[in-house]
């Protein structure tokens, strides 16, 4: 009997993709020591805000700026006066000193895509992402979508998809590589849907479908699997797919942890089919996300049913063995030879007639103490003295816990509780400011203007839409261009009968009326929270008490 070979699969996740360029060929010294002295900083302080540690190690000289910069936030930590974010949140590779190259680079692309910008407002919108392309983009796109000009540029040009062609920078070819990674994910999934359909309606032709003894639909012979008996049963890939869920995340028993596999999946059989799926073809048909869940799973129970004392990393599941203290009780023997030497000493002073009963005490107690280790008061007694051990030993271990899983997790928590391993450690420390502090710094975000010149942030509290930042250097609130030659000139000059009314002749930028800043702040707030879920999996300990409150 032929038996089906399922076709090797691809997901839009793990499709093999052209090798990205090598960003670590840009780089340069000074921007490598500023980085290094960057993580040091974050690795030490990791409560203080990325964008402050930047400004600072950019303004001092190179000689103990480390020194001066971590005696600076020590003094103003204890005022608050330091920008705080979320502790435990991670140096991204964006929050790094990009180097003159990526810069100039990335400045020239995207003057090319935004022609209906101003150079001064991309220049600015850079400064407030620290030179980031994706993030820069993404701003801009915002800020373009308001003007006539650039939609109509962009009508004419076509797509508005990030760029593909190199740029001679390898970190910014990465990330236009990255950027356009959903648009190639699109296009994968719709040919393997028209594959697919191409597939079975040539199948149907054929009449060559096979009949799932699960769904009883029909399905060509590609997109079945079979189970190990002989004969075996043929059933779809979304069946067994379901199948493998249905074991992971909900209510079924149809996994086999001995092998790492699922029982055959057949309703047809009869008696009940036993056997079980090949895991050979498990790791053809499953997303590589499930497979992984159930190997995973599979491994948990194993340990779980081996006894041993584990130390676990509670961000993936894996686990070691805890160190183990090795000990023996030694009182049966101490006791024994202690009641004979108590009868030799009584059989030597005592009379004569109290030699009898001495030493009858003396033995039922040796008898005793020889037949203790069955009883429970020893039961308990080794309880007692097992516990005490597993503390001597997680004392002489420490909390500190070292995930061994390099590759995809590495990393350390504290095994007391559970949280992750950071500078000045304290267990079971509260975590009420946790989603406050970064939802706040996004709300912040939305409204902060930077200038490019001396990189100072500002918020424009009242007044007209000309700025002017301390350095001199003059900007417009809401289109964030250079106006220091055009002054007010870059602003509407024609009147409106109905004030706060948009203008008719021209689409210059208003003097007053001032952008939609409470629903910016909104809808800052509520992508940061949904990106703090992303992230973390969770609101934080408090997160379950309800949602911040964003209304202005």
């Amino acid at each position: 009997m032929l038996f089906p070979y399922p076709s090797s699969k691809t997901n839009p996740s793990t499709t093999t993709t052209p090798t990205t360029p090598d960003a670590d060929a840009d780089i340069d010294l000074q921007t490598t020591a500023l980085n290094s002295a960057l993580e040091t900083l974050i690795e030490v302080f990791p409560h203080v805000e990325v964008d402050e540690f930047r400004h600072l190690l950019e303004t001092l000289s190179e000689e103990s700026r480390l020194f001066v910069i971590t005696d600076m936030i020590l003094r103003r930590n204890k005022d608050g006066g330091v920008p705080r974010r979320r502790i435990g949140a991670k140096l991204e590779g964006w929050e790094m000193f990009r180097t003159a190259g990526y810069r100039e680079a990335a400045r020239a692309l995207l003057n090319k895509e935004f022609k209906g910008l101003s150079k001064s407002t991309i220049k600015a919108v850079m400064a407030e992402h620290n030179h980031s392309y994706p993030h820069t983009r993404h701003t801009l796109s915002t800020i373009a979508a308001k003007s006539w000009r650039f939609s109509l540029s962009s009508f004419f040009r076509g797509s508005t998809r990030p760029p593909t062609a190199p740029t001679g920078n390898p970190t910014l070819d990465a990330e236009l590589f990255a950027l356009a990674a959903p648009a190639r994910d699109s296009q994968i999934a719709s040919d393997r849907a028209m594959a697919r359909l191409l597939n079975e309606a040539e199948h149907a032709t054929a009449d060559a479908l096979v009949e799932c003894e699960c769904c009883y639909g029909t399905y060509p012979w590609d997109e079945t699997a079979v189970c190990a008996a002989d004969p075996a049963h043929f059933f779809c890939h979304a069946c067994l797919l379901r199948s493998v869920q249905e074991g992971l995340y909900g209510q079924g028993r149809n996994l086999v942890p001995e092998t790492c596999s699922v029982r055959c999946l057949s309703s047809a059989a009869d008696p009940p089919c036993e056997a079980f799926v090949a895991p050979e073809l498990l790791q053809r048909v499953l997303p590589e996300d499930v497979l992984r869940a159930l190997e995973e799973k599979t491994a948990a129970e194993s340990l779980d049913r081996c006894g041993l004392n584990l130390v676990k990393c509670p961000f993936c599941p894996y686990a070691e063995v805890a160190e183990e203290v090795a000990w023996r009780v030694r009182r049966v023997v101490v006791g024994t030879g202690g009641a004979v030497g108590a009868a030799v000493a009584a059989a030597a002073v005592a009379p004569r007639a109290l030699v009898g009963v001495l030493l009858g005490v003396v033995l039922a107690v040796g008898l005793m103490l020889h037949m203790l280790p069955q009883s429970r008061i020893v039961t308990a007694a080794v309880g007692r003295v097992t516990r005490a051990a597993g503390r001597i030993a997680a004392q002489h271990r420490g909390k500190l816990f070292r995930c061994g899983a390099r590759a995809r997790c590495g990393r350390e928590s504290c095994i007391e509780c559970g949280k992750e391993w950071l500078p000045f450690h304290k267990c079971f420390e509260q975590e009420s400011d946790s989603v406050r502090i970064f939802v706040e710094k996004a709300m912040a975000d939305a409204v902060k203007r930077t200038c490019p010149r001396c990189n100072i942030s500002f918020i424009k509290s009242d007044g007209c839409n000309k700025l002017t930042c301390p350095c001199g250097y003059t900007m417009c609130y809401v289109c964030r261009a250079d106006i220091g030659a055009a002054g007010y000139t870059h602003f509407c000059q024609h009147f409106r009968q109905d004030p706060g009314s948009e203008c008719t002749e021209c689409d210059a930028c208003n003097l007053y009326v001032a952008e939609d800043e409470a629903g910016a702040i909104r809808r800052a707030a509520e992508a940061a929270e949904r990106e703090y879920v992303r992230r973390w999996g969770r609101a934080g300990r408090e997160g379950g008490k309800g949602k911040i409150a964003t209304t202005m």
